[in-house]
């Protein structure tokens, strides 16, 4: 069916990565645009805290990982002309791996029954976790922690491969299957230089962004009529949602959306829980003791300093807090001291917190998770569904892109997807809009 040229906007719902995206491509090509988030701040789960940390650092509370296989991302930053860090290795594999565990084993640091693990061990744990993967091979759907028992794993190498499990999903081993910890090695991360929500803040910067705006009621069908919570209407060509899934359940489509839609988003398991981060004054140790990635089988399951490269200075440090023990992050003063005692640990000796905070994914009303993380063969029946056009509307969001739910490349593609979806229409002009174009040449 061939449409004719926009007199009315775009809606795009959402200033997260993925509606910005959206966004940015459509007014790339000269489309009308207007982009409506609820909250008071554009960037969605790309969340960088600058306030309070000294010399110029600051804290990614979302998505900051950039690893190799993420090409959509880096192609729009080097287009937007957003600086991405040199690498950091993060794993040291071997032609004769059979799964990613054993190189991040070798290149991260571990802590086990509070202890730092002796680099020896680790090399040594790697190889008998290489020879249980040969000895048990894991089915695809088979789910971690159902493994690691039938394997008989115990003390470092238990502890290694959940922690490396822990952190690659922010859930328990219990709650996801092992085709992320079997497959080709990640070796490197990059982030976004100055912290991830730059990135944000670029897309947003020529787009039409309207914050405070919660919608609340979608009526789709020759065109799109969205509504806020304060009773603003907004009238729109098509409409794009890409908001979280869970705030999907908040929103009055009309026509409702689709069976398949709505169930699917029900069956979705979320990664519930957040980071806590604080800012110690023994930068220089710091950094060489958490510029690895530093796991454990504690309440907070991984850790690392968010600017690795910082020339000095005080160091900043993430840590990973989810599932069973998410509850901590309601406490921040136990929070902390979980982060001092690990940093405390990894370092060798006790350190000084300049600055620290807290944020909790799972109790934030408008995002309820960290991520979504379905498992390897549900993962395409879920995109397929949660990408189908309906009624003028389109959906973006990272668990619409097939292999990379829960990524920050996944949001750039759904986003990239979502745009292209509109722009692919054939393209139709009227006697009026020819008449016009040629009047004014």
């Amino acid at each position: 069916m061939l449409r004719t040229i926009d007199d009315e906007a775009t809606i795009v719902v959402g200033a997260g990565l993925a509606g910005l995206v959206t966004a940015w491509r459509l007014q790339e090509t000269g489309m009308p645009v207007v982009v409506l988030e609820g909250s008071d701040r554009i960037g969605g789960r790309t969340m960088t805290s600058r306030d309070g940390w000294v010399d110029g650092q600051f804290a990614n509370y979302g998505g900051e990982l950039i690893f190799p296989a993420f090409h959509a991302l880096r192609a729009v930053c080097e287009e937007l002309g957003v600086e991405i860090s040199p690498p950091n290795v993060i794993a040291e594999p071997e032609p004769d791996d059979l799964s990613v565990v054993e190189g991040m084993v070798r290149a991260g640091n571990f802590i086990h029954q509070g202890t730092l693990v002796d680099r020896r061990e680790l090399i040594a744990s790697a190889a008998r976790i290489r020879a249980a993967v040969e000895a048990h091979p894991p089915a695809p759907h088979e789910i971690v922690e159902q493994w690691v028992r039938r394997a008989g794993l115990d003390g470092v190498d238990r502890t290694a491969f959940r922690g490396v499990a822990r952190m690659l999903t922010c859930q328990d081993t219990w709650d996801h299957d092992v085709h992320y910890l079997i497959g080709p090695a990640m070796t490197d991360i990059r982030r976004i230089s100055g912290g991830t929500q730059s990135l944000a803040d670029r897309l947003a910067m020529d787009l039409d962004v309207r914050l405070g705006h919660e919608v609340v009621r979608i009526r789709r069908g020759n065109g799109a009529e969205v509504e806020t919570s304060d009773g603003r209407i907004f009238h729109g060509a098509r409409v794009v949602v890409a908001t979280n899934p869970y705030a999907l359940s908040g929103i009055g489509f009309d026509p409702p959306l689709e069976e398949a839609k709505t169930s699917t988003v029900l069956s979705l398991l979320p990664a519930m829980g957040g980071k806590v981060a604080a800012q110690y004054a023994e930068g220089d140790a710091v950094r060489e003791a958490l510029n690895a990635i530093v796991y454990t089988d504690d309440e907070i399951c991984a850790a690392w300093t968010c600017w690795p490269d910082a020339p000095s200075g005080p160091a900043v440090v993430i840590g990973f807090l989810a599932g069973v023990h998410r509850h901590v992050l309601a406490d921040e003063g136990e929070a902390m001291r979980l982060l001092d005692d690990l940093v405390a640990t990894a370092v060798g000796h006790p350190v000084t917190r300049l600055h620290g905070d807290v944020h909790n994914w799972w109790a934030d009303p408008r995002f309820m998770s960290i991520t979504v993380n379905p498992s390897e063969h549900s993962r395409p029946r879920i995109a397929a569904v949660m990408s189908g056009i309906e009624h003028d509307t389109h959906i973006a969001g990272d668990y619409t892109s097939e292999q990379l739910f829960g990524t920050l490349e996944g949001a750039v593609r759904s986003g990239i997807r979502a745009a292209d979806e509109i722009l692919r229409v054939p393209t139709s002009f009227s006697a009026d809009d020819i008449e016009e174009r040629l009047t004014t040449r």
